[in-house]
């Protein structure tokens, strides 16, 4: 599969619009943490100094938006958490809408488990607030008490499906991959990984596939991965196989928590912002500080060579374990490995083996009722053909 980057920038350069990138906050500020720590070692103890180097991260993080592509104009929407008091769950207890369902329905705690923030995560957050609301901050910012950014985004690709404000790519930066089930070619939604996990930009072929490859689940919409999840659960947000689909569905607006008229207004005038919404002098200026500090940048470069090369190896192995379960022990050995054409003989041989040995089960099992030595002995010999079949194929890689 040939990864997308090269595809993003010429369509990109081709449209008439910018395109709109929706920031996933909260990962942003992940990543952001994750080159705190690291800032550490630099400013010692001192809080003003660390705090700095904070508002560095983010000036870049954000203003450099999809890292595995050049740096580029974006209209930007920054979408957040906004966790509200849940009075029946306890005192001081704060939470989003799934929790308030979860606990009536009498489920386990939604999202219950998770470890606590780190020590630093307060400072990330705080200096992120202050950079992205700032007073004359070119970013749109946007929370609604009780629901989660993936809220947010789900209503975005809503809007972006029935009744686009303007021609244009929505671009979802995220780790999260709840927001792949968003995806739509026809309407323009990619799904761009803030991680480094290949592949980073995702069209509906890369979301089907990634959940074959790494689900075993066979599906042919991104929208599927919500329907699926119904069957496999989240362990993520500790919710069970069995749960109902609207604790994962961001396709559909939920019955219950919807969207105001005055709300979903709002963020239609969002999507039609055609301004750029990032700071390229910010871009440098940060970039600048954040390297005189000796510090690495806070992006994950685009793919290289080898890297594509090794992910392609690796996913074509991944595939043929998900759409052939019954390669197993030798026979995944003799098997899996192969190009493709012998792949799909040796794959082949493989089932009719196993449907021998099944029959020979089968009869062994049957054997005072219904005796058939001839029958047994045929098969087995059988079996010893296909296992010399399956030696030549070893032979030949």
């Amino acid at each position: 599969m040939e990864l997308k980057e090269n595809w993003l920038v010429s369509q990109l350069d081709k449209s008439e619009h910018l395109p709109l990138l929706v920031v996933d906050f909260k990962v942003y500020a992940h990543a952001v943490h994750g080159f705190t720590e690291s800032a550490l070692d630099i400013v010692g103890d001192d809080e003003k100094a660390l705090r700095t180097v904070i508002r560095a991260l983010w000036a870049y993080r954000i203003n450099r938006g999809v890292d595995s592509i050049p740096a580029r104009d974006y209209t930007i929407v920054i979408a957040d958490d906004h966790k509200a008091p849940i009075p029946e769950m306890g005192e001081g207890y704060a939470g989003y809408w799934r929790h308030r369902e979860a606990h009536a329905l009498e489920m386990p705690e939604y999202k219950g488990g998770r470890p606590d923030k780190p020590s630093l995560f307060p400072i990330v957050l705080d200096e992120g607030y202050k950079y992205v609301k700032a007073a004359g901050s070119p970013y749109h910012f946007f929370d609604k008490p009780l629901y989660e950014a993936d809220d947010i985004a789900g209503k975005i690709a809503r809007i972006q499906r029935t009744d686009p404000p303007l021609d244009r790519h929505i671009l979802l930066s995220t780790v999260d991959g709840d927001w792949q089930g968003l995806v739509s070619d026809e309407h323009k939604i990619v799904w761009c990984n803030t991680g480094p996990w290949l592949p980073r930009i995702r069209c509906e072929a890369e979301v089907c596939d990634y959940y074959l490859r790494k689900e075993k689940l066979q599906i042919t919409t991104a929208r599927e991965t919500y329907t699926t999840k119904v069957q496999v659960g989240d362990a993520g947000d500790n919710l069970l196989p069995g749960t109902p689909l609207r604790f994962f569905d961001l396709y559909e607006e939920d019955k219950v928590w919807g969207w105001t008229e005055e709300e979903t207004q709002r963020l239609r005038m969002i999507m039609a912002d055609r301004r750029p919404g990032n700071r390229p002098d910010h871009l440098a200026r940060s970039g600048a500080y954040l390297r005189s500090l000796g510090m690495f940048l806070p992006e994950i470069p685009a793919p290289a060579p080898h890297d594509i090369l090794l992910f392609n190896e690796r996913a074509v192995k991944e595939r043929r374990h998900a759409l052939h379960p019954e390669l197993r022990g030798l026979n995944k050995k003799y098997c899996i490995d192969l190009p493709d054409g012998q792949f799909q003989k040796c794959a082949k041989i493989v089932a009719e083996d196993k449907a021998v040995l099944d029959e020979i089960k089968q009869l062994e099992s049957d054997r005072e009722n219904n005796p058939n030595p001839q029958r047994i002995k045929e098969l087995k010999q059988m079996r010893k053909d296909y296992k010399a079949v399956l030696l030549r194929f070893n032979a030949s890689k």
